[in-house]
């Protein structure tokens, strides 16, 4: 067994894991952006809290040592639903000399030991730069953080036993109904994007009016008092950091780890023998679909082929489909906040460039996924040869389909901003205008893109993680933001006609980049495909 937790340890975090060292360079660029907006949150939200409400530095801490268990066990039921359950390794691990209750022990124990190294990386910045803010950085804190490191992952680790087992139960059912699926995903993707801005908009008035409103204060302080609470685990972890009633804060920890630990494993073994059994046997119950596609004209049916592909990639379905869906709606709360803002730093009238820079943003966003367009493919890219379509029309086809899905997500953002009055007749013209173009450009670099850098190496579950969609998400963005940049600055800079001048400036910008995207592919799609390897 211990040979076995030790080759699944250097596959995931082994230096040579994986060969694409510019995916590997983008991934970490990407990760760090992230963890530096975190961390400039909680620091921020940390100063606001301290200085407007009366609390402990204890108290304020819990309530980001209670986000990072929530998260940490959110990660830790999807490893126990991936490694117990559905382990994509299941019919090379099932060959090993290892009982069925050893691999079973062994992926408990990687599930632990990827859940400690997940603590780390969460809570030692996140305290020390709270630690920082607070300035209660000392010998006794950094070793009571350490202390948290060590005992913060056993709360998930029991808790997501017994959780990823209707977890589990509940993905089953939804793999079945993608609708369903993606409706649940967006309702969620919403809620958080949401509860985001509600957070960036607190802060903002903040800075902004330098006070808080009563009723933002009452919700922020009643929070953090039922957050203090013995119910909380965090309340616990908090007592082990900070020294504060520590025995029994680690007692309470430790006794439940025991306890909880013992009556999970036993459940979760006779559901795993279960789901594993009938992984082995091909027995996952869902009857097959068979193809309506017979008589269909070829564009129809490459149209339905691609869209079919789109709802059974689940990274497509996500966050492709989901984030266009939800467009709508986290466009008018980002374009809300960016007025706030801006209005308040450089006065009325940043409206249209606002909205510029937020709806380009998205649109970068929902077009990177196009970089995929032949990567999806993967091993079956070798069909799409032989097909009787020429390889240009197959590839419009699916580019239209991403147009299409563009459009939609931006033609329902501009009905939001229009009812909502955020611009006049003539701005909602321009911008949407604009938007269709970039949203044409965006979509045909991608698959220029992808045409040079086809990337058919079989992924896992035929998803469509890869380098190209971080690129063309990084062009997307850089796009949008000088974008943004001109419609609000030219106004400021040229009172008569900065406006007018921002206007033509970005929309002749967006016809330009979209015709030379068009002309690249129109011209040069077939040879490239054609020495494309299946």
């Amino acid at each position: 067994m211990r040979e076995f937790i030790r080759l699944q340890l250097k596959l995931k975090w082994g230096l040579n894991r994986n060969n694409n060292k510019a995916s590997a360079a983008m991934t970490a660029v990407a990760a760090l952006f992230a963890v530096a907006i975190a961390l400039a949150l909680v620091y921020v939200l940390s100063y606001v809290l301290k200085a407007s409400i009366s609390v402990t530095v204890k108290q304020l801490a819990q309530l980001y040592l209670t986000l990072i268990l929530l998260g940490l066990t959110v990660g830790a039921t999807g490893m126990q639903m991936k490694r117990l359950y559905r382990p994509a390794d299941l019919l090379i691990t099932a060959r090993f000399p290892l009982s069925p209750f050893k691999r079973f022990l062994g992926y408990l124990v990687l599930n632990y030991i990827d859940l400690t190294i997940y603590s780390a990386i969460l809570l030692l910045p996140v305290m020390i730069v709270f630690g920082v803010c607070m300035k209660c950085i000392s010998a006794m804190y950094l070793l009571g953080v350490l202390l948290g490191v060590l005992i913060m992952p056993m709360i998930p680790f029991v808790l997501s036993i017994f959780l990823a087992i209707p977890a589990v139960f509940l993905s089953s059912l939804l793999e079945r109904h993608g609708v369903l699926r993606l409706i649940v995903f967006v309702v969620f993707l919403v809620g958080a994007f949401i509860l985001y801005d509600y957070l960036l908009t607190v802060l903002a008035q903040f800075f902004i009016h330098r006070n808080w409103e009563t009723g933002t204060l009452e919700i922020w302080t009643k929070l953090l008092e039922y957050l203090d609470r013995p119910y909380n685990p965090a309340y616990y972890l908090g007592n082990v950091i900070f020294f504060e009633n520590f025995w029994l804060g680690l007692g309470v920890i430790l006794g439940a780890f025991a306890a909880l630990l013992a009556l999970g494993v036993a459940l979760a073994r006779a559901v795993c023998s279960n789901f594993q059994a009938k992984a082995l046997g091909g027995g996952d119950g869902i009857p097959p679909k068979h193809s309506k596609l017979d008589g269909y004209k070829s564009g129809r049916a490459i149209f339905r082929y691609s869209l079919r592909e789109i709802m059974r990639t689940k990274t497509y379905s996500y966050f492709y489909l989901g984030v266009a869906i939800s467009t709508p709606v986290m466009v008018f709360f980002c374009n809300r906040l960016v007025t706030m803002v801006g209005e308040a730093q450089i006065g009325r009238g940043i409206n249209f460039g606002a909205s510029m820079l937020v709806v380009a943003v998205f649109m970068a966003m929902i077009c990177s996924f196009t970089a995929t367009v032949l990567s999806v493919e993967g091993r079956n890219f070798y069909i799409t040869k032989l097909v009787p379509v020429s390889y240009r029309k197959q590839l419009l086809v699916k580019g239209l389909l991403n147009v299409g899905v563009s459009a939609i997500a931006l033609f329902i953002s501009f009905f939001v901003l229009g009812v909502l009055k955020f611009l006049n007749a003539a701005e909602m013209g321009v911008l949407l205008g604009t938007q269709l173009l970039l949203a044409v450009g965006l979509v045909f670099n991608g698959i220029n893109l992808n045409l040079a850098n086809p990337n058919l190496k079989p992924k896992a579950n035929g998803e469509a993680e890869e380098i190209n969609i971080a690129y063309m998400l990084l062009i997307g963005l850089v796009i949008a933001a000088l974008f943004g940049a001109c419609s609000i600055i030219l106004p400021r800079v040229m009172e008569s006609s900065g406006a007018l001048l921002s206007y033509l400036l970005a929309a002749g910008a967006a016809l330009v980049y979209a015709l030379i995207n068009f002309l690249v592919f129109w011209f040069t799609a077939e040879k490239k495909y054609q020495k494309i390897e299946a």
